[in-house]
């Protein structure tokens, strides 16, 4: 029986889930993207689970903002190679696919910043994103996905997100992503 959200972020995972992660962060903090990422695919059963399911973390760290040292990112790098679930017919990764992980990855990083501040801000809900395609990937393509956050506050967060190949170091595509508080019961 799926846990609730809450129950889920409130919990301690197993410690090999975290173990092969790299990143300068404490487990607590690599522990967020992985149930963040549950959530996001209601815990198996959401949408394109079985893609999200192959979304490999292999760094989440916080590091210094190239522009301005004074303050900090949270970075997640993933990993997943493209498969033919993920492609159109011509067997060139969709478009789509490409929008679900700027969606979900650019939000990891903020949820990062957000977990190693302390700040308790959850993710919000999608109030824009804006992307950039430069390139195509086929299917075998190893993608590289990397989450930064730009920004964050109560009310908004701001992530960008690259999808590379990697392995022939090709921006795949780039973008933003705005979140807004998630509105309240109407009463």
């Amino acid at each position: 029986m799926p846990v609730s959200a809450i129950e889920l972020l409130e919990s301690q995972l197993p410690e090999e889930l975290t173990s092969g992660i790299t990143g300068n962060t404490s487990r607590e903090v690599k522990e967020l993207p992985i149930k963040w990422l549950s959530i996001f695919r209601d815990q198996g059963t959401g949408f394109a689970g079985s893609i999200s399911s192959r979304l490999k973390l292999v760094d989440i760290s916080v590091v210094p903002n190239p522009d301005d040292p004074s303050l900090t990112e949270g970075k997640v790098i993933c990993e997943i190679d493209v498969t033919p679930d993920m492609c159109n017919a011509q067997g060139v990764m969709d478009n789509g696919c490409v929008m679900y992980f700027m969606d979900e990855c650019s939000s990891l990083g903020v949820i990062v910043l957000n977990g190693y501040l302390e700040n308790g801000v959850f993710p919000g809900v999608s109030q824009n994103i804006n992307t950039f395609f430069h390139s195509s990937a086929l299917e075998g393509t190893k993608l590289r996905v990397v989450g930064t956050s730009v920004a964050s506050d109560e009310d908004i967060g701001v992530g960008k997100c690259e999808v590379w190949d990697a392995d022939n170091h090709r921006l795949i595509a780039s973008g933003t992503h705005r979140t807004m508080a998630p509105s309240g019961p109407r009463e």
